[in-house]
C-alpha cells in the first residue's frame, strides 16, 4: 500500500466541485489500496476528503500541529491522528508517511506545502511523484508563472517536469497508475532541511 499526501485547503471554495473532486479522490486512493496522509482537519477540503475515506473504509492518517488541535479543527474519527509541535515538524512527518504528493486546490497553506515539495524534488532531497489539481482552472495564472520562470531562465526546464499538472480526477488515476505505486528511495537529507 502506498501512502500518498495530499495538500488541500480548510475551505471547500465557492464551487462545489471542489468538494466532490475531493470526495471522488478519496474513492479513488481506496480503490487502488492507497493509504491518504494529510492534514488532519475536519474542515474544508481536507474534511471532504476524510471524510469519504472513512466512509468506505479507507486508511487515513492525519498530521495536525497543537495549535491547530483544537475540538473545533482536528478530526474527531481519525483514529491515525498524530499530533506534532509545530507546523514544520507536520510537513517533516507528513513527507516521511508518503510516497507521492497531490495538491488540491486551497490557499497559501497548500502552496507552500506545494512549493517544498517541488524545492525538495529540485535538491534532490526526494524522487517522489508531485500533481497539482488544477480544477476549474484555478492554478492557470500559477502554471503561466511556472512557465515564465523556465522562459525567463530563473527555473531550468528539466524542473518543470516535476509538477504533473492534471485537469480531472481522471487525470491523476492515469498518473497514479503509470507514477505510484512502490517507495521511491530518497536522498540522504540534508541536516536542517526538516
Amino acid at each position: 500500500m502506498s501512502a500518498i499526501c495530499v495538500f488541500c485547503g480548510s475551505r471547500t471554495g465557492l464551487h462545489d466541485t471542489a468538494a466532490s473532486a475531493a470526495e471522488e479522490l478519496a474513492r479513488l486512493l481506496i480503490r487502488r489500496q492507497h493509504r491518504l496522509v494529510y492534514g488532519g482537519g475536519s474542515v474544508g477540503l481536507m474534511g471532504a476528503i476524510a471524510d469519504e475515506m472513512l466512509k468506505n473504509s479507507g486508511d487515513v492518517i492525519g498530521v495536525i500541529p497543537e495549535s491547530l488541535a483544537s475540538v473545533e479543527l482536528m478530526h474527531s474519527r481519525v483514529d491515525d491522528m498524530r499530533i506534532v509541535p509545530d507546523m514544520h515538524a507536520r510537513k517533516a512527518l507528513m513527507h516521511e508517511l508518503s510516497d507521492a504528493y497531490i495538491a488540491l486546490p486551497g490557499g497559501y497553506g497548500t502552496m507552500e506545502e506545494l512549493f517544498e515539495v517541488l524545492s525538495w524534488a529540485q535538491l534532490k532531497i526526494h524522487t517522489r511523484p508531485i500533481a497539482l489539481l488544477n480544477l476549474n482552472g484555478l492554478y492557470d495564472g500559477l502554471i503561466t508563472t511556472i512557465d515564465n520562470m523556465v522562459e525567463q531562465q530563473f527555473l531550468p526546464s528539466k524542473y518543470r517536469s516535476l509538477l504533473t499538472v492534471c485537469d480531472t480526477i481522471a487525470m491523476l488515476d492515469d498518473w497514479l497508475e503509470n507514477c505510484v505505486g512502490v517507495r521511491h528511495e530518497d536522498a540522504s537529507t540534508p541536516a536542517g532541511v526538516f
